[in-house]
């Protein structure tokens, strides 16, 4: 069977103080929203979660059952995690980490996952995973930074 490892890094600036940014990347919903393929996340027990992926890729659709756990937590800069999760289509499994770090503008916020996928959806490419990797990385950003500046609306405004 096809082994094929992914790799994707970015790294991102916000607006906003690091703490606040610590804050809500413990929330389950803004988490999901930065996570690629990610729909949601269902807490299962402490920094434990059951986390529905759904990968599309070219023609191959696949939906994941997966689990996310939060490992080596360090407030307010960040933490790692561990993914894995069987799937139609294949499997897949990895780990990453976002690490916050605060600079005269705001935050920067890195983000970083690696990992194996295998089946069906590893014949697709590295290329091609990668590329929709990153591509979902730019939109669930965009996703995620909107979730923290209504949240911050909504704490000026009450």
């Amino acid at each position: 069977e096809r082994l094929l490892a992914v790799n994707l890094k970015k790294e991102y600036s916000l607006d906003l103080p690091q703490q606040k940014i610590w804050e809500a990347i413990q929330d389950p919903d803004v988490l999901a929203s930065i996570l690629p393929n990610c729909k949601s996340l269902e807490p299962i027990g402490p920094d434990e979660f059951t986390a529905n992926i759904e990968v599309k890729l070219g023609p191959i659709k696949s939906n994941f059952k997966s689990t996310l756990s939060i490992i080596d937590k360090n407030p307010p800069n960040g933490y790692s995690f561990l993914v894995s999760g069987i799937g139609t289509k294949g499997y897949l499994n990895g780990k990453g980490s976002i690490h916050l770090l605060e600079n005269s503008d705001g935050t920067s916020l890195h983000f970083t996952a690696e990992g194996n996928v295998a089946g069906i959806i590893a014949r697709v490419g590295q290329r091609l995973i990668e590329a929709t990797g990153k591509k979902l990385m730019d939109q669930g950003f965009e996703n995620f930074k909107q979730k923290l500046f209504s949240l911050e609306n909504k704490q000026l405004v009450s």
